[in-house]
């Protein structure tokens, strides 16, 4: 077989003959063809597929036909965990089944997530100058587990390490090695199992991460591959981060108290000579007076800092403070150095060599923040309410696209990219500006579902403009009409963490009322146990902010009510969103029509979209900001979700119904 689009509709054929509950649905055999087409030819394709379409299999059945018939390595990249392993473990068994031909197909993850089996033996051996009883009992429940791990990865642990345990015994540069580990090593054995794959699954910031890495022109991870990226739609975001630069006072000073902790008297060093230690204390003195520095200058650009209501602070200008770190750090190294060049210890060796190697990485990360040496960069400064909280030295390209676009859509080297919502007003213009993927053919799809019957959309007609006291005081009352209309079962998205909170406080004893348990984002619970809690009951209601206004799946009874607190525009409070902005401007642009409306849109798609999931699916999305209706960009949100009736709801529970040829 191959991936000539003349096989495809023989293939879905055979997937209904095999599967009696499979669905004929034409736009997931439309993306088929158009994804075998594209890697035929060695071109790029972007595809908005609708929940429903069955993106999944009609990209996996076209890669992996091409990555056996033409010998390429097809890399997918994907955003979340759970789509991860839901391919992994569900998606690729049903292709196997259907292409009936063998191919090997991997997961593969960043190397500190899995353990390295020399480093672990190395630290079990010298655990009285490293770990306090504690530490080393937890290392022994590792060394445990790592008799019985079949992948070595620390997901499967069982438990959270505590990050300096984990720190010394993951794979690590310099001393995680082939020659060194060989294939006992779980990350060595992985990598090595990648490259002799037809499919590597692996998410975004590894993928980033890796092409950073890459020298050759001519690939992008693995030589001759190609990449499929679903969840495209968080590609901007996760290709900034990876780009960019993160440097934090608490991860700087853990280094060093790897090497020697004053308190514990424990560390790589706590063997060797008083000299040593002591500039290992004194190195460590100095970050904190570094940071202490940055707090303080980040402070005078920002007042509100102090007063906790700005934890994020842009850095315009090079030099805020004197590198008052290059000489200790360089110091330091000489020392380790001499440290390596007389012990006899092969293993303190090779960790004082990795850890000599971080700290170069170090000391260029504070010359490069403090010079501003990156043109085209944001730089920033994310810190806590107060000095004692950790501050980190932050940077990020301000256009993406300029930044990964040459390297990605290259010649001869396909690039697929898919999710439900990449296009805006009809077009995916926005999204092949913002990644560079301007020249790129796109494919928008319709959904599969019947939203005119499945779906309604209900507008609140009357509520205060959200920026007034009038729209506080009014929002509590119209959060409780809409979840009377459907006796719960309903997620309100919020945009606004304080906003949340005062409403959950406000209407808690309204839902004991009414018998509806009330769930609320927030660090007490994780996100994963909220939405499990979420779909057993069927009368609970969740409020949840910008992490479940994506990714969240709830098929059935659980969810038939979206709530939609507010547009969510985004804040310009974040360096990067304000230079972003600044830079349309300053080339005559504008920037709400070019950036901000775009974005909210996108984001307002995605929360909608949360609410049917299948055919069976039947529910109402709930719009409390009126806004939607006065301004003349209203238009744009209620066109950028799929036709339905739209019930407009008054205070008093009146409500009368748009007439479709209004919008």
């Amino acid at each position: 077989m191959n991936t000539r689009s003349t096989h495809i509709p023989q293939l879905f054929s055979r997937a209904r003959e095999i599967w009696p509950d499979f669905e004929d649905r034409p736009q997931q055999e439309a993306m088929a063809h158009a994804v075998a087409r594209a890697l035929g030819t060695r071109s790029h394709l972007i595809v908005e597929a609708p929940t429903g379409v069955g993106k999944t299999l009609a990209y996996l059945i076209p890669a992996v036909l091409h990555a056996r018939s033409a010998g390429r390595k097809a890399v997918i990249s994907t955003h979340t965990k759970n789509l991860q392993e839901q391919l992994f473990c569900k998606d690729l068994l049903l292709v196997r089944q259907l292409l009936g031909i063998d191919f090997k197909a991997v997961m593969l993850k960043g190397r500190r997530n899995y353990l390295c089996m020399t480093r672990l033996r190395n630290v079990l051996a010298s655990t009285a100058s490293m770990f306090n009883e504690d530490g080393e009992a937890e290392l022994h429940r590792i060394n445990r587990w790592s008799e019985k791990t079949t992948d070595g990865d620390v997901e499967s642990l069982g438990f959270v390490p505590r990050p300096e345990i984990w720190d010394m015994v993951c794979s690590e540069p310099g001393v995680c090695r082939p020659k060194i580990c060989g294939s006992r090593c779980f990350f060595q054995r992985a990598r090595e199992e990648a490259r002799a794959a037809d499919l590597v699954i692996m998410n975004h910031a590894l993928f980033f991460t890796l092409l950073a890495r890459q020298d050759a022109e001519d690939r992008f991870i693995f030589e001759n591959d190609f990449v499929i990226f679903d969840e495209a739609h968080t590609l901007e975001a996760v290709a900034a981060a990876s780009a960019g630069g993160r440097l934090s006072r608490n991860h700087l000073s853990g280094i060093l108290w790897r090497l020697y902790n004053a308190r514990t008297r424990k560390g790589l060093l706590s063997r060797q000579k008083k000299g040593v230690k002591s500039l290992c204390t004194r190195t460590q003195e100095q970050v904190q007076e570094f940071f202490d520095e940055i707090y303080q200058a980040a402070v005078s650009i920002d007042q509100r800092a102090y007063e906790g209501r700005s934890r994020v602070i842009r850095v315009r200008n090079s030099h805020l403070v004197l590198n008052s770190l290059d000489g200790p750090l360089q110091a330091l190294q000489v020392e380790l150095k001499k440290v390596e060049e007389t012990t006899q210890d092969g293993t303190l060796k090779q960790e004082l060599n990795a850890v000599r190697s971080t700290l170069l990485d170090v000391e260029s990360a504070v010359d490069d923040f403090l010079r501003q040496s990156e043109p085209g960069f944001t730089y920033w400064i994310d810190c806590g309410k107060n000095r004692d909280e950790n501050v980190t030295l932050c940077s990020s390209p301000s256009d993406v696209g300029e930044f990964i676009g040459p390297r990605l859509f290259r010649e001869e080297a396909s690039v697929i990219l898919t999710s439900a919502t990449l296009s805006v007003n009809g077009t995916t213009e926005y999204f092949q500006r913002r990644i560079g993927a301007g020249a790129v053919q796109p494919l928008i799809l319709d959904s599969p579902f019947d939203h005119s019957r499945q779906m309604k959309l209900c507008i609140a007609r009357d509520m205060p403009e959200p920026e007034s006291e009038e729209y506080a005081r009014a929002l509590p009352s119209r959060i409780m009409q809409s979840i009377d209309r459907s006796g719960g079962k309903a997620l309100v998205l919020f945009t606004n963490s304080s906003l949340m909170r005062s409403m959950a406080e406000l209407l808690r004893g309204s839902f004991e009322e009414r018998d509806v348990r009330l769930l609320v984002q927030g660090p007490e619970r994780s996100r994963h146990v909220l939405l499990e809690e979420f779909k057993n009951d069927v009368r609970s209601v969740l409020f949840g902010l910008d992490s479940f206004w994506m990714g969240v799946d709830v098929p059935g009874e659980s969810l038939e009510h979206v709530v939609i607190t507010k547009l969510p525009f985004a804040v310009p409070n974040h360096p990067l969103i304000e230079a972003r902005l600044e830079s349309i401007a300053q080339r005559g642009g504008n920037a709400f029509l070019e950036y901000t409306l775009p974005e909210a849109v996108l984001k307002f798609r995605q929360g909608s979209g949360r609410l049917i999931r299948s055919r069976m699916d039947t529910g109402m999305i709930t719009v409390l900001d009126s806004r939607i209706l006065r301004k003349s960009y209203g238009r744009v949100f209620l066109t950028s979700i799929p036709r339905c009736p739209v019930e407009l709801i008054s205070s008093d529970g009146e409500s009368e119904y748009l007439p479709s040829d209004e919008w």
